[in-house]
């Protein structure tokens, strides 16, 4: 699968290839390509695909989501498979702050590490145990 079916899922600008097939995501191979891919998309300022609240309880209103915050939460999705791993796509740093820059820097450093840890141990058992992607970092998702 290419990685722009992947990055169609969090750029609102990105289209997916014309044969776009669903992945099959109970396969560890499709999740971890996916993955890889999605971490690619580092930078990429583009309105996010979704964004804001993802909890009905939240009513706090998120602006400005960029296709990289996107790309986190879906790796994420596809990780804890349960697209409602947060109450919100917004990361947040340790002083209250949403998406800066600064906080998103972070954040994928964060992912980078993890993913390096979910390729050695492999995508179940780093499932099992629950490996948080950002726990390389004062990030947590809102």
């Amino acid at each position: 699968m290419s990685c722009e079916y992947w990055w169609s899922k969090a750029d609102e600008n990105a289209a997916p290839p014309r044969e776009a097939k669903r992945p099959d995501l109970s396969d560890s191979r499709v999740v971890m390509e996916g993955i890889e891919c999605l971490l690619k998309m580092k930078g990429n300022k583009h309105p996010a695909k979704f964004r804001g609240a993802i909890s009905l309880e939240v009513s706090q209103i998120f602006t400005n989501t960029t296709a990289d915050v996107a790309a986190l939460y879906y790796i994420s999705y596809l990780f804890h498979e349960k697209w409602d791993h947060a109450d919100a796509v917004a990361l947040r740093g340790p002083d209250g702050d949403f998406n800066t820059p600064e906080i998103i820097a972070e954040a994928y450093s964060s992912y980078e590490k993890w993913f390096e840890e979910v390729k050695e141990i492999g995508l179940p058992k780093a499932r099992e145990m629950k490996v948080d992607p950002l726990k390389h970092s004062q990030i947590r998702w809102y």
